[in-house]
């Protein structure tokens, strides 16, 4: 027997963060910090198969004295897309997740799925495309089993993201949606806590294609664990002084500014030649004053955003930034910051 479901989950941006691996428990490791979702993001295309046991050896309804065959599971099978068409070899990430919940007897020894992950971002670039992407998976097994809460795959989706390295806070602010101020570091739910606020704005994605950044090469390192935490925790203790809510975007904007300077990310060459490209690439076309340029936390990447949530920038502006980044080499993309997410 076999039933399908198709599961989208956006990607999510972190402008400003901080390091918290102290605790053994993954489900108690993540970050303060701040950032938002967007529309474009991950989808799943997922099917479930039940393997049709052997009922034969039973004789006229009656059972002898003989055990039921113990069912060793088939593996799944997961393909994953990028955005450009292309298949990726591993798919650890994903495997794991459902071995996961294999272990949390969300999955049955006799189930077995076949996955269609479709990438719509790029990956490595801080747009949260393994978050997106355990989070589509949990959505999907959820509706294909109906069993256990959401609140449960989001979970073990943390878990699995913090034991590959891949992100720390990604899961969380992806559970919220929306513009999200992350309060706790740690898995949706508990030990987790986040609070967002909805917004209806376009934002341009820039990056460069030639260079990527992957999360474990900063959160690994000593020297970089402690420059974000301190001026990560001190921008989050900054915004959390006030209610979050929309009003509160002019103040974000300036505490991503300030992490970015003081973490040293806009001291790296290649991060600092893109922000200053995009910067000027606005500047020519007396962009200033309405939008403003934000380092994407951890990639070699840029987000183009509005200063003020009730003027949102038209698309006729962010098309004539991108056509400026495209002719200097850089990749982009238009996008939205999706809405608040009902699960928590």
């Amino acid at each position: 027997m076999t039933s399908t479901t198709v599961q989208r989950c956006g990607g999510h941006i972190t402008l400003l963060f901080s390091i918290d691996k102290s605790n053994a428990l993954m489900r108690s490791q993540g970050s303060r910090g701040a950032g938002f979702s967007i529309d474009h993001g991950v989808e799943v295309d997922a099917s479930l198969h039940r393997m049709e046991q052997d009922d034969s050896w039973k004789m006229s309804g009656i059972t002898p004295g003989r055990p039921d065959p113990v069912l060793e599971p088939k593996p799944s099978m997961i393909s994953v897309t990028n955005m450009h068409g292309e298949h990726l070899e591993n798919t650890d990430l994903y495997l794991d997740f459902v071995e996961a919940c294999r272990e949390a007897t969300l999955l049955r020894p006799d189930e077995w799925l076949e996955v269609n992950v479709q990438l719509e971002c790029p990956t490595s670039q801080g747009f949260g495309m393994s978050a997106a992407g355990l989070i589509g998976l949990g959505k999907a097994v959820h509706a294909l089993t109906e069993r256990g809460r959401l609140v449960q795959y989001l979970k073990i989706a943390h878990r699995i993201e913090r034991a590959h390295g891949a992100g720390l806070g990604d899961v969380l602010g992806a559970a919220v949606g929306g513009v999200e101020l992350r309060l706790a570091p740690g898995a949706p739910g508990w030990p987790g806590e986040a609070v967002g606020f909805a917004c209806d704005a376009e934002v341009l994605l820039i990056w460069n294609p030639h260079e990527e950044r992957h999360t474990a090469t900063y959160i690994d390192d000593p020297n970089w664990q402690r420059s974000i935490t301190a001026a990560g925790n001190a921008c989050v203790d900054a915004l959390a002084s006030t209610p979050w809510e929309a009003g509160q975007w002019p103040d974000l904007l300036t505490q991503s500014r300030v992490f970015a300077t003081q973490s040293g990310m806009l001291e790296e060459e290649e991060r600092a030649r893109l922000y200053k490209s995009i910067l000027e690439a606005i500047q020519s076309i007396e962009a200033q004053a309405t939008l403003a340029v934000r380092l994407c936390m951890l990639g070699s990447s840029v987000a183009v955003l509005p200063r003020r949530l009730d003027t949102p920038a038209d698309t006729a502006t962010l098309q004539a930034v991108a056509s400026k980044a495209e002719e200097l080499g850089f990749a982009t993309m238009t996008t939205s910051i999706s809405g608040l997410n009902p699960q928590l």
